[in-house]
């Protein structure tokens, strides 16, 4: 064999040598592991690695230390991360220079521990440490996760949950470095996926102010902020926010809140500026879409222990009252009035305080203009005011408040509508007989935890007012002649013509779910008419009892003048 095959067979055995050996997962004394690697963790901190139970190192492909049974502890010596295999790459210059630092983490099925009451602590000593020392790269500055279990918990927050099968990347390399991370785990049932970047950490959390982008998608919602961010008691977030909800109520179920549901639709989006503050969200040129229908303006938001508040104002030009309001359960069934339990009840756990106005609003085919609405709850009562609106060509005004009570829930309603075109409004309500104007002023209360229960107890009072008008299809004045000749036929002697009326006045009183009208006049050319009677909410039923007087052309009633009295009972009235 010639001397240079020989030497080239050596050099391979030898290469293939150094490659077993570099590529060998030579073992490590865990306790030479666990102190070199704790020089690289600030103490400022108060977080160590613990002993692991076995490691190893390999030099290729990259200078790399393999742990079985890791675990990062705090001061007290309680688990903040473990997991039961991990990776460490090590930095090659310190390497040649006899030292042990980890760039970074890759781990394996790791279950941790986040405090977020004492989280900012830790990571704003972080950025102090790495501002006053030449420290090396921490072992968090590159962490891979793959799969595992996040605990996240807060004792001032009351929170306390679980997200499981994380992965993904954070990166970190120095306090005054971006922090990038891009996290995917499930909350909850829900898959959500976390990215974000902040530009220099250290600023931020020394109070200075720093850019930060952050998404959050899940399959109820998205959401994304840009902008500044700076740390401190005075600092918060100011920047843009985009928000789309698909569904508010899986929303609160994924944060662990009663998936009630305050609109008929569960949609909701946001657009605008957010400027942050503590506790407390301010949004300001704000698009937001509730149910379909756009609003813009201004809103905050705020927590003060266990209570949520909303406050601010906001416009629209066109709105569609229906889809704002919750799901209305059937009020009727076979039986009559519905003995089901009310569905609505007004949060406890909610202060509202919003000013909105529309230039066109529409509600179950009824139009309004200029509408002005206050929505306030407070301690679960909710106060809904109908500041003013042009309905009918007259002014609308109406509130409802309404509270729960131990009988279910107690309602407070009035309403009044002036100088209107009544028949337009009828006419809507699908009577079309009647022509003119007039108006309506109505009070009332009423508790029930059902609409049978609630009907039954309704009380309160009002009055109906009527300008000149006419009565299409009804002839007063015809059948008060008719009934001098003969007995008359309501159908066959009143349906034809018309009733010309200058003035009308109807007082009502109800009680007990009973509504009652005493002296109601109707007066006009040719005769004057008087009413009195009852409308039974409860068993659904009428009784009137009519007395029409003929008049003069002012409709005075005449001594002489030939009376007609007619009663009346009907079922099924509502």
């Amino acid at each position: 064999m010639r001397l240079g095959a020989k030497l080239a067979i050596a050099l391979l055995c030898i290469a293939g040598g150094l490659t077993a050996a570099a590529t060998y997962h030579w073992p490590v004394r865990s306790a030479a592991f666990e102190a070199q690697v704790n020089r690289t963790v600030s103490p400022r901190l108060g977080l160590h690695v613990g002993r692991p139970a076995s490691a190893t190192f390999a030099l290729l492909p990259w200078p790399t230390i393999r742990v079985v049974g890791v675990d990062l502890l705090d001061a007290q010596d309680r688990s903040v991360l473990s997991a039961p295999a991990a990776k460490f790459p090590l930095s090659l210059a310190n390497l040649l220079r006899g030292r042990v630092v980890p760039l970074g983490a890759s781990l394996r099925n790791p279950t941790a521990l986040i405090d977020l009451d004492a989280a900012p602590i830790v990571a704003e000593a972080r950025a102090v440490a790495h501002g006053q020392d030449e420290e090396p790269p921490a072992l968090w500055s590159h962490v891979r996760l793959h799969g595992g279990v996040l605990r996240v918990i807060s004792a001032a927050r009351r929170f306390d949950t679980l997200i499981e099968g994380i992965g993904g990347t954070l990166d970190w390399p120095a306090a005054d470095r971006p922090l990038q991370l891009s996290l995917v785990g499930a909350w909850r049932d829900e898959t959500v996926k976390i990215e974000g970047k902040i530009d220099n950490p250290r600023e931020g959390l020394l109070g200075r102010s720093t850019g930060l982008r952050m998404s959050v998608a899940a399959r109820p919602a998205t959401l994304n902020v840009e902008g500044s961010w700076s740390g401190g008691v005075h600092g918060g977030f100011a920047g843009d926010v985009s928000a789309d909800i698909r569904s508010v109520s899986a929303l609160k179920r994924l944060l662990g809140a009663r998936p009630t549901a305050l609109f008929g639709s569960d949609a909701l989006s946001i657009e605008g500026k957010m400027q942050t503050t503590g506790a407390s969200v301010a949004l300001s040129d704000a698009h937001i879409t509730v149910a379909g229908q756009g609003f813009e303006g201004a809103v905050t938001l705020s927590r003060e222990g266990e209570r949520n508040a909303i406050s601010g104002s906001l416009a629209a030009d066109t709105v569609q009252i229906d889809p704002l309001l919750p799901h209305r359960q059937p009020l009727l069934d076979e039986a009559g009035w519905s003995a089901q339990a009310f569905s609505f009840a007004p949060p406890k756990d909610l202060d509202l305080d919003l000013r909105i106005s529309a230039a066109h609003a529409e509600w179950s085919g009824h139009r309004f203009d200029d509408a002005a609405v206050s929505l306030m709850c407070l301690d679960g009562r909710l106060t809904a005011r109908l500041l003013e609106a042009t309905a009918y060509e007259g002014t609308l005004r109406a509130e409802l408040a309404l509270d729960k009570g131990a009988a279910g829930l107690d309602a407070h309603m009035s309403a009044s509508l002036a100088d209107a075109d009544l028949g337009a409004a009828l006419g809507d309500f699908g009577w079309s007989a009647y022509q003119g104007k007039g108006g309506f002023d109505v009070s009332l209360e009423a508790k029930g935890a059902s609409p049978a229960v609630f009907v039954a107890s309704l009380a309160g009072k009002g009055s109906l007012d009527l300008e000149s008008g006419r009565i299409q299809g009804v002839n007063i004045e015809e059948a008060i002649r008719r009934s001098q000749r003969r007995p008359i036929d309501i159908p066959r002697d009143m349906g034809t013509g018309e009733t010309t009326f200058s003035h009308a006045h109807a007082p009502f009183v109800i009680e007990d779910g009973k509504a009652t009208v005493a002296s109601a006049r109707i007066d006009g050319p040719g005769a004057a008419v008087t009413l009195d009677g009852d409308v039974d909410l409860t068993a659904r039923k009428l009784h009137a009892h009519l007395v029409a007087t003929q008049a003069d052309a002012a409709g005075s009633p005449s001594a002489d003048g030939a009376r007609l009295t007619i009663f009346v009972d009907r079922k099924s009235v509502v």
